[in-house]
């Protein structure tokens, strides 16, 4: 970790001592956006970092060294596709019953140019071919977008790095054919495609940065620039939009006068803003929702760093409120996300923001070095900076998970507390989708939750036949029935033990002497250790029950020196 990154605990203090943003909207005023070069020439070390993050390449145009799809004349083959008809409705027979399909499209390559066509089997003079025209990302997935008139529409294709394939089921093929009467249907015509899935609609709002967007004559989407606008999350998305510190910066420049940060109008998100108004940044693309009051849209409108009302703007998507598969089936059915982009949905419900107060800016970082994921700190030095009886959290959690056989096995705090319940990446032709998305609850998801409510647990991403730890050891594999009573044994036997110290302690209270008043302080010392540690020994069972011994002979004595 460079010495310019802060820890987690220095997190809380980096903020002035009072916040001088009340709101996004009284602070920023009708600023424009003015687009991340005019960054550079004063910040340009801050310019180069955000240009080394996934932000800055969250949309880019497709060429060569961008698109890492493979479309060297591949054939992907999307089976039994349950299609929509014109209007957008599961399409039926005569009788009544679904109409699937099984169709084909060809991802091609001509010169430093990217295609794909969806290919009619039966009749290739209805082959529909389209150009690729911006690739969305590339570290998970990667999504292409192609131009419909002078709008962009999220493409067919969708590549899969974990996989290294083109993923079978996504994106909505069922919205690319029709219907013929033919085994491959018909591939829509470009005229003929869904104009309420457009970016501009869907996309944009989060994969953009310095856009307004609204609906023309005709009803469709469509976004302008507010100032520059730039594809990519760039650094106005997070700072807020830019003019009028410029013209403050080149103002003071002018004058030979040094501006000063606390006095000009932008954000320092960790320096300006609360921890709620951090989070509530972070949650514009980080919790997956549409637009409350306008549903055609899926994002907010109008928000700026330092306002709070995102759940006034956004309707937050989630499975216990909307009857709809469209949306509830991003997610577990206890409301966990089950997908990715729903940080906000997640960490919400965590004791991090709820008890603690941190935000997302505590544990991640976008400027200095940073580990992967954009983490303060590698993973293993990140939870015990805090989880440790000095810490900010003042819990011995890293005192009684040290020399445990998980600990000297590799497992770290993230694989129980964080676990890969998600995913990003869907199935292609030869592999399933991997288990990529890590939880931000920070509870851990137990062993009867996969049991009663099919939620993945924790322990399934370890003890799993032939899985090996990143530290090379091989985890005993069990079934999720061992798996739930190992762990309820052991914290029952724990809980067990407990009880009978404190019965123990009960009889020692009658004592008046000064020796039993110390013996029954250090005895609750010693269980209080396994208490605040909060796993009921399963964090190291050895230790906790040694603990837990070594309390109940003080009780014992101070019974006897009464």
């Amino acid at each position: 970790m460079a010495q310019t990154t802060l820890t987690p605990t220095e997190t809380f203090s980096a903020a002035r001592e009072a916040h001088r943003v009340e709101s996004g909207q009284k602070f920023f005023g009708d600023a424009k956006y003015a687009g991340s070069d005019s960054c550079k020439s004063c910040h340009e070390k801050q310019y180069g970092e955000w240009k080394n993050t996934w932000h800055s390449k969250m949309q880019r145009l497709a060429t060569p060294d961008v698109v890492v799809g493979d479309f060297n004349n591949r054939i992907v083959t999307y089976k039994d596709v349950a299609i929509k008809d014109k209007d957008g409705h599961p399409a039926k027979d005569k009788d009544g019953k679904e109409i699937k399909l099984t169709f084909q499209v060809r991802a091609h390559r001509e010169g430093d140019k990217f295609f794909f066509t969806v290919l009619d089997q039966d009749n290739p003079a209805n082959n529909q071919t389209y150009e690729i025209y911006k690739a969305l990302g590339g570290k998970w997935d990667q999504q292409y977008e192609i131009k419909v008139g002078d709008n962009l529409l999220p493409g067919i294709l969708r590549w899969s790095v974990a996989n290294n394939g083109w993923i079978v089921n996504s994106y909505r093929p069922d919205e690319w054919v029709i219907a013929d009467g033919t085994p491959d249907g018909r591939p829509r015509k470009p005229e003929e495609l869904p104009k309420n899935r457009f970016a501009e609609a869907k996309c944009s709002g989060c994969h953009t940065t310095g856009n307004d967007f609204y609906k023309d004559e005709a009803g469709v989407w469509k976004a302008k620039p507010n100032g520059t606008s730039e594809m990519a999350v760039a650094c106005e998305r997070c700072h807020g939009p830019a003019s009028k510190h410029v013209a403050e910066a080149e103002e003071a420049k002018a004058a030979g006068k040094k501006l000063a940060p606390e006095a000009t109008t932008i954000v320092h998100p960790l320096k300006d803003l609360n921890s709620l108004q951090q989070l509530e940044m972070c949650a514009q693309c980080h919790g997956r929702h549409s637009n409350k009051e306008i549903p055609d849209i899926n994002f907010q409108l109008g928000f700026r760093p330092g306002d709070v009302d995102m759940t006034t703007r956004a309707r937050f998507w989630n499975y216990s409120s909307t009857p709809k598969h469209s949306e509830n089936h991003y997610f577990w059915v206890n409301d966990w996300a089950a997908r990715n982009r729903q940080q906000w949905q997640d960490f919400t419900k965590s004791k991090h923001f709820s008890k603690a107060g941190m935000s997302c800016l505590t544990c991640h970082t976008f400027h200095g070095e940073w580990e992967n994921a954009q983490l303060r700190m590698k993973p293993e030095q990140l939870c015990v900076s805090c989880h440790a009886s000095g810490g900010y959290a003042k819990r011995p959690n890293a005192e009684m998970f040290k020399d445990s056989p998980m600990e000297k096995a590799g497992v770290q705090c993230v694989d129980c507390h964080m676990p890969k319940i998600g995913y990003r990446s869907d199935k292609t032709a030869t592999k399933p989708h991997p288990w990529d998305v890590t939880a931000h609850t920070f509870m851990v998801a137990k062993p009867e939750l996969e049991l009663r409510q099919e939620i993945r647990s924790s322990c399934t991403s370890c003890h799993v036949e032939g899985n090996k730890l990143a530290s090379g050891a091989q985890a005993p594999a069990f079934d999720i029935n061992t798996l739930d009573v190992v762990l309820k044994q052991k914290q029952s036997m724990t809980r067990a033990e407990i009880d009978a110290v404190e019965a123990v302690l009960t009889k020692a209270e009658q004592g008046k002497s000064a020796e039993a008043k110390k013996l029954m302080a250090d005895a609750r010392g010693k269980l209080n250790f396994v208490l605040l540690d909060g796993s009921m020994g399963f964090h190291n069972q050895e230790k906790a029950m040694n603990y837990i011994a070594e309390a109940r002979k003080l009780a014992e004595k101070a019974v006897k020196s009464k």
